[in-house]
């Protein structure tokens, strides 16, 4: 036992014998004197008995106990020495493995530590450069799934916006079906679905100007991800699933950013056509439709545009 509480108990109980041993022995030291003086009742004689038989008891457990010990001693100095001429027989075995091995590779005693030792400490760097590596590209990665996320924003947005001006055309349509503003609204329309009639000449160079931005652009992202690719080339498993990864999060970034510029080329449209002039004076020989609806609606117009790109 290993607790501070059961060995107590145990040296009590020890304790209680060896002072049950010393009074019975003392008692027994009384009767042999008595024996010994002819003055020995037969209660005495019982009591003496009992006090022998116990010594030969006692006796005989102390033989049997130390009989085990005995044994026990042996066999664990015969496990011991078996466990000696094992480990002598095993140092003999790696002592002569070793010079084999110093044999085969050429090495003079001592040589083989020092070279494990460098390979090891190569294996190291190696170690640390890959780790390096998956750090930049789970870096990478997140930057680019940062980007896509962000470009998806900006194009939610704009489609947002998209939809609300087409439904602005359609009211103007419905309100004044056959006046100036069914005429804005279809240009209007016409501008949402990319149509080239429904751009000038300063509209088709503005949209070409930011189709020579998105190309620049990805020209810059092919060559950054090229550059990547370079550096991953010679990581593991792991470093090509994440420069994967990056590639596709990069395609679906780029595709959100054609699309975010597509959107905003759209509401240039929309506000180029709108018109710009001054809103005629009331009592002016002109109708309703273009006094109430193509300035009136223009205003709302531009008020949404201004409400959803800020």
């Amino acid at each position: 036992m290993n607790s501070t509480a059961p060995r107590s108990r145990r040296h009590s109980r020890t304790k209680g014998r060896d002072h049950e041993r010393s009074d019975r022995r003392a008692g027994l030291d009384i009767l042999l004197a008595r024996l010994d003086r002819g003055t020995l009742s037969r209660t005495e004689a019982a009591l003496l008995r009992e006090y022998v038989n116990e010594e030969q008891r006692t006796a005989d457990e102390s033989r049997k106990a130390n009989a085990g010990s005995t044994r026990a001693l042996a066999r664990n100095r015969a496990a011991a020495e078996a466990a000696i001429v094992e480990a002598e027989q095993r140092a003999r075995q790696a002592e002569g493995e070793r010079d084999e091995l110093h044999a085969a590779l050429g090495l003079a005693p001592g040589q083989l530590h020092s070279a494990a030792v460098s390979a090891i400490h190569g294996r190291g760097a190696n170690i640390r450069e890959l780790a390096t590596r998956v750090e930049q590209a789970e870096e990478i990665a997140r930057a680019a799934h940062q980007c896509s996320n962000e470009a998806e924003r900006h194009r939610a947005a704009a489609e947002r916006t998209l939809d609300r001006v087409r439904d602005l055309a359609h009211r103007m349509r419905a309100g004044s079906p056959m006046g100036a503003a069914a005429i804005y609204a279809e240009r209007i329309e016409q501008a949402l679905d990319d149509d080239a009639d429904a751009l000038n000449a300063g509209q088709i160079a503005m949209h070409a100007a930011f189709a020579e931005a998105a190309e620049s652009t990805e020209v810059r992202l092919a060559e950054q991800q090229r550059d990547h690719d370079i550096a991953l080339a010679t990581a593991e498993q792991r470093i090509r699933r994440l420069e994967k990864d990056a590639r596709d999060n990069g395609a679906d970034a780029r595709a959100e950013h054609k699309r975010a510029k597509a959107a905003e080329q759209r509401l240039d449209a929309v506000r180029a056509a709108l018109p710009d002039e001054p809103r005629p004076r009331l009592g002016l020989p002109t109708d309703l439709a273009y006094a109430n609806g193509r300035h009136d609606l223009a205003e709302r117009v531009r008020y949404v545009i201004d409400q959803a790109t800020t």
